[in-house]
């Protein structure tokens, strides 16, 4: 069980942030930038541009850069084609049929969107599948009795034809809150339906709703302690939405008020930076290493500087088990997905290395994405795999380095660009009526000027500075100096 569960929002970026407390470990931390939003849950009514029988699919053109592709095998048998259902999935679908899709996967380089016709439209207590007959339930939700009661529940209220799973946070929820939310997906459907009817293709049908409200659908149960927020905006978005789906839980939200910025207050900052360095040390002595490619996540547990004793296997447990837990709050908070490769240190007894992944597995219980698990070798190898869900954490902080070639990546231009002008800020008092000087690497200069022009004229006017910015050459790519000057 979660143990003192917090949700925090800030806006004292330039972009949307959302942090996850269990108890007083950060475990998933969520940014999103407002000028690109995400294409996953989107509904397209599309068009068939090309039908490739060689990987079984379709491309489908949604009016975006990329067309994207769906699978044959993800076209249900009766979806929104024009025309009489073919059982030969390869033959029911043609160059310049309109077909209902939704995006599951972002397009990522040259790939457009992944697409699937088994649409879906979550809520926070379910998730509504109108071309699927079934019921399902959260394997995260254990009580027997619980299953029954929800099981039964979604019997009654359920039409026949349709699908609904049953979320994790549907526990111990009131039957009102989510029959009053089946009935609100059923008519979001319908609102599908009938604009299906209007448009022409390519034509967006439906899109997720803003960043915050997403969070608080898909991140709070009842075990959720407390939501803050630090605007008032994000406050009152948040009121209404818990209004409608959970209203005995609007107590939970409060609007944060207090002189330091809220990050700055719970140490958020200071916990992703820790969590996010390649090394991170393990209280035993031991630590860990994190090395992120494009095919492959490679875990290493160290020993490191503990000293040896007469039972080194105990210690080597106790590192190992120390290190699993430390190895999924890095998964989640990451976001790393894929291939994952975790060297452990070797341990002598078979039932010693089952505990380790034991203690991995347990750790990561409450991850949102599916993780499968092989074996562990002799020699202590752990291999896994994780879903992605979306972009990893080092992905959206970060950017190709321009020198290496690609090779390797550095601190985005965005996440330079606003610790520049949160510095500014904590110095307002100081600065306000003086002439500043920013000194930047060529690299940062003509981003700060192209794309930030306009935060960097608000913050002049909100800070009445006089502010000159000049690139110097002794500066490293993502180096800045503010400067003072009489």
């Amino acid at each position: 069980m979660k143990t003192n569960v917090k949700i925090i929002f800030s806006s004292y970026y330039e972009d949307n942030r959302c942090a996850l407390f269990e108890g007083e470990r950060l475990v998933e931390f969520y940014v999103e930038n407002p000028k690109i939003r995400s294409e996953v849950g989107r509904i397209y009514k599309g068009r068939v541009e090309n039908v490739v029988k060689g990987l079984r699919g379709a491309f489908v053109n949604l009016g975006l850069r990329k067309n994207g592709f769906l699978p044959l095998a993800e076209i249900p048998d009766e979806t929104f084609l024009e025309k009489e259902e073919v059982k030969d999935k390869s033959t029911s679908i043609n160059v310049g049929d309109e077909i209902l899709c939704q995006v599951v996967k972002e397009p990522m380089g040259e790939k457009g969107s992944r697409l699937t016709s088994y649409v879906h439209i979550p809520g926070h207590y379910l998730v509504y599948f109108p071309t699927i007959d079934r019921i399902g339930i959260s394997q995260k939700i254990r009580d027997k009795k619980e299953r029954v009661r929800l099981r039964d529940l979604l019997k009654r209220i359920k039409k026949p034809g349709v699908g609904v799973i049953i979320r994790t946070a549907a526990e111990f929820a009131p039957e009102e809150n989510i029959q009053k939310e089946y009935l609100a997906l059923e008519k979001a459907y319908e609102g599908i339906r009938e604009r299906w009817e209007k448009v022409k293709a390519p034509a967006l049908l439906y899109e997720e709703p803003p960043f915050p409200v997403r969070m608080v659908r898909d991140l709070f149960t009842y075990e959720t302690e407390v939501i803050y927020c630090d605007a008032k905006e994000t406050y009152d978005v948040l009121f209404s939405y818990l209004e409608k789906v959970s209203p005995e839980s609007v107590d939970k939200l409060k609007l944060y008020q207090g002189e330091k910025p809220i990050f700055e207050k719970m140490r958020v900052e200071e916990e992703l930076k820790r969590a996010l360095e390649r090394k991170i040390w393990l209280k035993s002595g031991g630590f860990i290493t994190i090395d992120q490619t494009e095919a492959v996540v490679a875990i290493d547990v160290n020993t490191g500087r503990f000293a040896w004793e007469e039972d080194p296997e105990t210690l080597i447990l106790q590192t190992n088990l120390e290190a699993a837990s430390e190895i999924a709050r890095a998964i989640r908070l990451r976001d790393l997905s894929g291939l994952i490769i975790i060297d452990f240190i070797d341990m002598q007894q078979p039932k010693n290395m089952e505990r380790v992944v034991e203690e991995l597995k347990l750790c990561l219980e409450n991850d949102r994405a599916k993780s499968d698990f092989a074996r562990i070798s002799r020699f202590g190898i752990l291999e896994m795999t994780r879903e992605k869900i979306r972009p990893s954490l080092f992905e959206s902080l970060s950017e190709t380095c321009p020198v290496c070639h690609g090779r390797g990546r550095i601190p985005n231009r965005h996440e330079i660009a606003v610790k520049i002008k949160n510095q500014l800020l904590a110095k307002k008092e100081s600065i306000q009526g003086k002439k500043v000087k920013i000194l930047v690497s060529d690299f940062l200069e003509n981003y700060l000027r192209e794309e930030w022009g306009e935060n960097l004229a608000e913050l002049i006017k909100d800070l009445k500075i006089a502010l000159e910015l000049k690139s110097s050459p002794q500066l490293p790519l993502t180096g800045f100096k503010i400067m003072l000057e009489s």
